[in-house]
């Protein structure tokens, strides 16, 4: 028997949601009877994103394509869940990050485009949901970032630093926004068998001289747990902390990583 997490006729925005972490959270979402507007670049992959979510469930899917950096992107997709359903309740703030690169590789242009894409996109997106979740007395904001957060290194220094100020953000937000039964929490991944991840590994692996499945096998020798996470693992969590069953839950930064990280704060 399924768990009920109490969602069901809900409507969540969902970024980065072709593919990945972002899709697992939309369909299982999905499962749980919320309704969507899934976000990304790529128009093809949303349409398959949305056809897989509407072989197995009921709810209503609407994609919407652009780039989490567009400055206007967030007020439309909440215009068009007003339209459709008249309220949003659950965002799920997710975009790739940025280059491998240490802080001597990187330019101007580098920093502002990782901080466009995984820190102002997150802003601008809570911005533009929090008025009407303020309004309903409900709502479940979630960040997707990375256990860099906690963890910075130096050959990820520009997604450390990004992520680590989404945590930041929400953790001054979640205080202003809890007595409207808004909350606001930031998931950080470990490792999550993703095209972001098997490219990362890539780029380990051509950077030290390595085979792929060397990169792959030391990787995982490092997690507690001894492999990397499927993304409906993750998706789980995720949608347990949009439920209701997490309404005391707020202001925190969870990892999901298998035990990677290893500080106790």
């Amino acid at each position: 028997m399924s768990v009920d997490y109490e969602i069901a006729g809900r409507v969540a925005i969902v970024t980065g949601a072709s593919s990945g972490m972002g899709l697992a959270s939309a369909i299982e979402l999905a499962r749980q009877g919320v309704n969507l507007i899934l976000i990304s670049r790529n128009e093809d992959k949303l349409v398959l994103a949305k056809a897989e979510i509407l072989t197995e469930t009921n709810v209503e899917v609407e994609i919407f394509p652009g780039n989490v950096i567009e400055q206007n992107l967030p007020s439309k997709a909440v215009e068009l869940a007003l339209d459709k359903w008249g309220r949003v309740d659950i965002l799920v703030n997710n975009a790739g990050g940025p280059p491998m690169g240490s802080f001597l590789d990187q330019d101007d242009g580098a920093w502002d485009e990782a901080i466009e894409q995984n820190l102002k996109s997150v802003i601008r997106f809570t911005r533009a949901v929090a008025p009407k979740m303020i309004e309903n007395k409900w709502g479940r904001i979630i960040n997707i970032t990375s256990t860099l957060a906690k963890e910075p290194s130096p050959e990820m220094v520009l997604s450390a630093t990004a992520r680590a100020g989404v945590s930041a953000f929400a953790k001054s937000i979640s205080s202003e926004l809890a007595e409207y039964g808004v909350t606001v929490n930031t998931l950080c991944p470990g490792g999550v068998l993703t095209d972001r991840l098997h490219g990362l590994l890539t780029t380990a692996a051509e950077m030290e001289g390595q085979t792929y499945d060397e990169v792959l096998q030391a990787s995982q020798s490092m997690i507690p747990i001894g492999r990397f996470a499927d993304p409906r693992e993750f998706a789980d969590m995720l949608v347990f902390i949009a439920s209701e069953r997490a309404r005391y839950i707020t202001g925190t930064t969870i990892m999901v990583d298998g035990g990677l990280t290893k500080g106790i704060f």
